[in-house]
């Protein structure tokens, strides 16, 4: 991986609010500024963890004036609890759609008892940077290194 990254994710919002979100802004990296952004990115997944922990969801890839259906799966290590998280975010160094396929990389933190936000940077092997904003509903606390596949279902919308 051509860089670590880091993210921080939903610290309550109840009991830390916007602080939350400062700290997620403080401890990610920043992006390339040469990186321009190429796509938009939403989502809404599931996270349960016991120990090990599972992910998995549906988004929606706008890019090139079009629209694209993909499913996320995936894990970390180690988290207690469920969360549902829907998530808004830009894309950056994506060039070619098929480069968009394919194992993601983050580490994050979560501790959200009821609802909570945050923000989450990931990348690709093949360079491409996603930079989302969360709202987060459940009780899950996480401390973990994540991977999730992002794979695309259809051609175009």
């Amino acid at each position: 991986m051509k860089k670590i990254l880091f993210g921080a994710l939903a610290l309550c919002g109840a009991a830390f609010g916007d602080a939350a979100l400062a700290t997620a802004a403080a401890i990610a990296p920043p992006l390339s500024p040469d990186a321009a952004t190429t796509g938009q990115i939403s989502f809404s997944i599931k996270e349960l963890d016991v120990g090990a922990g599972f992910t998995w969801g549906r988004g929606r890839l706008v890019y090139g004036g079009h629209t694209y259906d993909f499913t996320i799966s995936g894990g970390g290590l180690v988290g207690v609890g469920f969360s549902r998280i829907e998530a808004r975010g830009t894309i950056r160094n994506l060039t070619r759609l098929r480069d968009f396929d394919g194992t993601y990389w983050a580490v994050q933190g979560e501790a959200t008892m009821g609802r909570g936000r945050g923000g989450k940077v990931m990348e690709n092997n093949h360079g491409v940077d996603i930079s989302l904003t969360t709202t987060t509903r459940g009780a899950r606390l996480a401390a973990e290194a994540m991977r999730v596949t992002l794979h695309l279902r259809q051609t175009a919308a």
